[in-house]
């Protein structure tokens, strides 16, 4: 075979390994999809084929050191050492959670919907007739009443400068229950989960009509509104982590019951983890700023939290195209790029 022939027969696989080997080399072999790590192990094999035929019969030809080069920088992306736990933690933070948010964002959507729609409802009825509250919230509620008939909200009382740190540790511990819970109700086929959900939906939507009824309602959005843009993502992600094992329980799809409960687990855990230190964030501004009941500080708060928090589950983890046009390829006897 003469060495013009061997290079164009296998050039196209050569570059296209070189091309894997450049975006693994500059973002960690982690960060390649499961088609893309199996593809490069399959041409690395055929590369290392290649140079050995190449040996033998090209010694001294410049394809023998390229394939040299590539092989061996291949060999050092596939086997290099372990990443460090920290490296883990950051890529576990930057990759791989905001890769499940968004993989699984059709069940976060569900959960907003199952929870939203008996919160408007409820707000609605019992903003125009308190006396709805009987049949929605329970006697309870009530007790609110009076404490609302003299223009005052039930955490006037509670957040004082003195408590705030012991109220914020409270608020965090109650938010991580409620989020827990909805999470663990997946294993009910997300029977629990979503009673979780629209009890959770009654019970916000009756406590902000019941405020605008008696006139504190947008003292209580202000209150509200600095935390909540990051408090409710997480519900209503680690609830939509809840459907998800729900819904493998239910709809396996091709694969077996057991399979799909697996798959389908360790994207839900994936989620939770990575939502616990954004719940310790959203109470801290529950605890230190929503307090001040300042409007500006409420909308700043939400707006810078909200557009970090997005902007991180949106974006990160993606991998730019062009990072993977970057081919290096064989043009007769000199690599080029």
């Amino acid at each position: 075979m003469r060495v013009e022939t061997f290079v164009e027969a296998n050039k196209a696989n050569w570059e296209l390994l070189a091309a894997l080997v450049e975006r693994a080399a500059g973002n960690g072999i982690r960060r390649l999809t499961q088609a893309e790590l199996e593809q490069l192990g399959e041409l690395y094999r055929i590369a290392t084929s290649d140079f050995a035929l190449a040996q033998r019969d090209f010694a001294g030809h410049p394809v023998v050191s390229y394939l040299n080069q590539l092989v061996a920088k291949t060999h050092g992306v596939v086997y290099r050492g372990r990443p460090s736990a920290a490296w883990n933690a950051i890529e576990f933070f930057t990759v791989t959670f905001p890769r499940t948010f968004r993989k699984l964002a059709p069940f976060t959507v569900a959960a907003f919907l199952i929870l939203m729609i008996p919160a408007v409802i409820n707000g609605i009825l019992i903003a125009r007739d308190p006396d709805a509250l009987e049949w929605t919230l329970g006697e309870e509620a009530k007790e609110l009443i009076p404490l609302l008939e003299r223009g005052r909200l039930w955490i006037d009382d509670t957040l004082t400068e003195d408590e705030r740190p012991a109220t914020s540790a409270f608020i965090m511990t109650n938010n991580i229950q409620v989020s827990l819970l909805a999470f663990a109700g997946g294993a009910s086929a997300g029977l629990l989960t979503l009673y979780v959900l629209v009890i959770n939906g009654l019970s916000l939507g009756g406590l902000m009509g019941l405020t605008f009824y008696y006139g504190l309602g947008w003292r209580l959005t202000n209150f509200v509104i600095g935390h909540g843009v990051i408090e409710m993502t997480v519900i209503f992600m680690t609830a939509g982590a809840g459907l998800r094992i729900g819904w493998a329980i239910l709809r396996p799809g091709p694969v077996s019951r057991k399979d799909a409960l697996f798959l389908a687990t360790r994207e839900a855990f994936t989620l939770a983890i990575g939502a616990a230190p954004l719940l310790v964030v959203a109470g801290l501004i529950e605890a230190f700023i929503s307090p001040l009941f300042n409007p500006l500080y409420s909308i700043l708060a939400a707006a810078l939290s909200g557009a970090l928090m997005y902007g991180w589950l949106l974006l990160g983890g993606r991998v730019k195209a062009a990072q993977g046009d970057r081919v290096t390829g064989w043009q007769g006897d000199k690599v080029t790029r």
